[in-house]
């Protein structure tokens, strides 16, 4: 974010404010359409839910893992078949509304046996098929091993109208060396190959999520190119072919959030300087960052900056010892009122942190793009109301 457009922020809506530039977002989305044909993108809305209608335009497809995000989805008016329902835990109640609403539009994961069920239950009974994606496990409590979708791979014919379309696997996000996703690549190649030659059945597409990290803080190398060139080689080397989607939150939504936090103290405490600013660890986490040991990237305004460069703790508002946002960190003639703009905010910090701890309001959100100029998504937010006994 440019001097000009941080400056038109502060003044517009002020601080604590989230502000995600969707042409950073278009960019960086760009990025993986240099991939070869055969693959798409799907954007997992969990990462970032304010960019699901503008991601659902540059994307192929929009993961959905809650009732919550299949409301947003709802309410945006999204196409279904852009949706792909996914979750571990998909009741009755749940798998039944999204059926009626959506039915076979859309796709849906099946994470056990017993969703399944309920999938073949809701299309027996109004006599329609639905598509969906196997998820198999990475040996943690998602999907199903590989021998149970072996066998309802085998006995796909007593559940005629449930659809297998594909595979769904991941494993976790944050990896730090592209190795593991190229070895994961590899398993997957083998699995999906062996699996046609024990049940005839030929899996058409692989809903893959590669995890891909993101370099929050100073000193990291950011090598998204570089993995991008080597995931899609590997892709293309697979014996098993079909249509792969890569799965995706933080890789396409991180570089295009700030958050905005503005200095309201500032003082001294055993030879070391604080400043205390009006956010903090509830509006903002980067994934490995503890007490603010890391430093992640930042600018303060206004950016023309004169006098004594000093180290600075930056603490957030809530009464913990742990809401540090940076520690020593060299910042010249702070003063209050001053506005320290944290970059890569754009996947999980709205979300991940700590939002109803003392009640605090959430801040404000708003979209901005060269051509639609600024649009703001959310209004600050009391969430007092949420943490008290009701009233009669």
């Amino acid at each position: 974010m440019n001097k000009e457009l941080a400056n038109e922020a502060i003044v517009k809506y002020g601080t604590p404010t989230y502000v995600f530039d969707l042409d950073e977002m278009e960019n960086r989305v760009k990025k993986f359409r240099k991939l070869s044909d055969g693959t798409g993108l799907c954007f997992a809305m969990k990462a970032n839910p304010f960019l699901t209608a503008a991601m659902a335009k540059v994307t192929d497809r929009i993961e959905v893992c809650s009732m919550g995000e299949y409301r947003i989805c709802k309410e945006l008016n999204l196409k279904p078949e852009k949706i792909l329902i996914s979750g571990v835990q998909k009741n009755r109640e749940n798998i039944f509304e999204i059926l009626d609403h959506y039915r076979g539009r859309c796709f849906y994961t099946v994470e056990s046996l017993l969703q399944l069920q309920l999938f073949s239950e809701w299309c027996a009974y109004n006599k329609e098929e639905i598509f969906v994606y196997l998820r198999l496990t990475s040996q943690n409590q998602f999907g199903m091993d590989k021998d149970l979708i072996r066998n309802l791979t085998e006995l796909r014919e007593s559940f005629p109208l449930v659809k297998i379309r594909g595979i769904h696997y991941f494993s976790g996000t944050m990896k730090r060396s592209v190795k593991k996703i190229q070895k994961e690549l590899e398993y997957l190649d083998q699995f999906l190959c062996s699996l046609q030659n024990s049940t005839g059945f030929q899996v058409k597409e692989l809903e893959y999520g590669p995890g891909l990290s993101v370099p929050y803080f100073r000193g990291q190398e950011d090598t998204l190119e570089q993995d991008i060139s080597v995931i899609d080689r590997t892709l293309q080397n697979m014996k098993w072919k079909g249509y792969v989607y890569l799965e995706m939150g933080r890789a396409l939504a991180a570089s295009c959030g700030y958050y905005l936090t503005s200095v309201k103290d500032i003082k001294q405490n055993c030879g070391q300087n604080y400043c205390i600013v009006d956010g903090g660890i509830h509006h903002l986490h980067y994934d490995g960052q503890i007490r603010g040991i890391y430093e992640p990237c930042f600018s303060v305004i206004p950016a023309d900056r004169s006098g004594m460069q000093q180290k600075w703790t930056v603490c957030g508002s809530l009464c913990t010892v742990n809401d540090v946002l940076m520690q020593n960190v060299s910042v010249k003639d702070l003063k209050t009122g001053d506005v320290f703009i944290f970059e890569n905010a754009g996947a999980y910090s709205m979300t991940e942190g700590m939002a109803l701890f003392l009640s605090h309001s959430l801040p404000k959100a708003v979209l901005y793009s060269e051509k639609n100029g600024w649009k703001p998504v959310r209004e600050e937010q009391p969430v007092y109301l949420w943490n008290m006994e009701k009233r009669r």
